[in-house]
């Protein structure tokens, strides 16, 4: 995927040692990491409102102006997502937008993230329809896979809204947009030139610092991200807050946890069709087999 300078960070040894080797090296968090897409989301707001002006069409000091980091993180308490909390959720006046960071396509993570736009939904609706209908929610998703054309489609940036056959947009008050961040990647690393937005992106998925400030010269918005990855790197009570195996461990645990929700699903599933099927079999009527197997109607007349 991404390629990058390797790092040879030492083992078992202090905090200090740890990061006096990331300093020395120019090495600095990359902005995707959870604790520090966070920090800088939260953090760096002339960049927050530049990146989300443009992906939203939002005026810029207004989202500056009126920003508030949301207290409430919305946990998911279910197979896709027992353990984790939504990347990072702000409000603007009318504005919800919730900000996901997606290092790697998996099945499930659509829906995952559906989970926390969902949730975000359903406290809204708690607090009157009247209130849910002036407020809008938009979850951006910032996308770290090769195979996003695939999954996504081809545009750079794709936005999706709850429509029709007929292309008629149901509510203007849900909006999801996905953002290719690899195709910003490969034009900074194939030498092309980089909009102002490639660049906001690109810094994000950089470590080497040399790089980074280079990215960033002159540019007052991108510099406050450069200066604010140095920053976290620097501090001492960071070292350690990302271990590279121990995430991907994580994440290989949620893709199994999924698959063996899906198939437990699909064997509970297959199990009432042939109960169902028995019970037919059986003379049993339609009323009294949906009542013991919890299958539809339709779903009994297709064993027939």
């Amino acid at each position: 995927m991404i390629k990058k300078r390797i790092k040879n960070i030492p083992k078992n040894v202090s905090n200090e040692e740890i990061r006096e080797y990331m300093i020395s090296n120019k090495f600095v968090y990359e902005g995707t990491l959870d604790s520090v897409f966070k920090s800088i989301m939260g953090g760096c707001l002339l960049y927050l409102g530049d990146l989300i002006s443009k992906l939203t069409g939002l005026d810029k000091a207004f989202i500056i102006e009126n920003f508030k980091e949301q207290n409430v993180e919305y946990k998911i308490s279910n197979a896709l997502e027992k353990k984790k909390v939504s990347d990072f959720i702000f409000k603007l006046p009318g504005f919800i937008i919730n900000l996901e960071c997606n290092r790697g396509y998996w099945d499930g993570l659509i829906e995952r993230n559906d989970a926390y736009f969902c949730k975000i939904k359903a406290e809204l609706l708690s607090k009157g329809e009247e209130y849910s209908k002036k407020i809008k929610v938009i979850q951006i998703n910032f996308d770290i896979f090769d195979n996003f054309e695939e999954c996504l489609g081809k545009e750079n940036i794709s936005k999706f809204y709850m429509k029709n056959n007929e292309n008629i947009i149901e509510t203007e008050t849900s909006e999801k947009i996905h953002i290719d961040m690899m195709k910003s990647y490969n034009k900074y690393h194939n030498g092309e030139e980089l909009t102002k937005l490639d660049k906001e992106l690109v810094i994000l998925m950089l470590d080497d610092y040399l790089e980074i400030k280079k990215i960033a010269e002159g540019d007052e918005e991108l510099m406050e991200v450069s200066e604010r990855l140095y920053e976290l790197t620097n501090n001492i009570d960071n070292i350690g807050l990302y271990d590279p195996e121990k995430r991907r461990k994580e994440e290989e645990a949620l893709k199994i946890e999924y698959h063996s929700k899906i198939a437990e699903e699909k064997g509970a599933k297959d199990e009432k069709k042939t109960i169902a099927k028995n019970l037919l079999n059986m003379g049993i009527s339609k009323k009294d087999i949906m009542k013991a197997t919890g299958l539809s109607k339709k779903q009994i007349t297709m064993l027939m």
